[in-house]
């Protein structure tokens, strides 16, 4: 049952994150890309069908809290949460942002000469690095917090 838990709180943790960049991006325009790295990685290879870039984030989301789970059983606290999810934006930095044409770090690449109204087009590198290392935070830290309190049903005194 504490593995279905982690995966609940996995997916409320990318399900923030997934609504924090559809504001950005489709309702306060403050989002450096048009696409959610997600989209923008199935995007580039030629993947981005229907719900299934959707389907990959919470996806993803779920694994990840599994693997903190797996690595930290019981001693899940939000510092290895954050250091796991820290993990996870240096993957995003030097791994999916060169795949999708963004560059590592967001610096270079062919998208940020594209066309403004291109789905794969970046905007400004430190928006990028700072909006999806907050974003990667928030998971980090939920997934620290919420777990041993959820999944493992301790207290605010025995998870500290």
């Amino acid at each position: 049952m504490r593995w279905i838990k982690a995966g609940a709180v996995g997916a409320l943790g990318s399900l923030i994150i997934f609504a924090a960049m559809v504001v950005g991006v489709k309702v306060t325009g403050a989002a450096p890309f048009n696409l959610p790295p997600s989209a923008a990685f199935l995007e580039a290879l030629g993947l981005n069908v229907g719900p299934l870039a959707v389907i990959a984030h919470f996806a993803y989301g779920i694994v990840w809290a599994w693997i903190l789970l797996a690595l930290f059983g019981r001693g899940v606290t939000v510092a290895n949460g954050l250091g796991v999810a820290g993990f996870q934006w240096l993957l995003l930095m030097l791994v999916y942002a060169p795949v999708i044409g963004w560059g590592v770090f967001g610096l270079g690449g062919p998208a940020h000469t594209l066309p403004v109204t291109d789905p794969l087009y970046l905007g400004s590198s430190a928006k990028f690095i700072v909006m999806t290392l907050v974003l990667h935070a928030v998971y980090g830290a939920l997934n620290g917090w919420l777990i041993p309190r959820w999944a493992e049903g301790r207290t605010l005194q025995q998870a500290t």
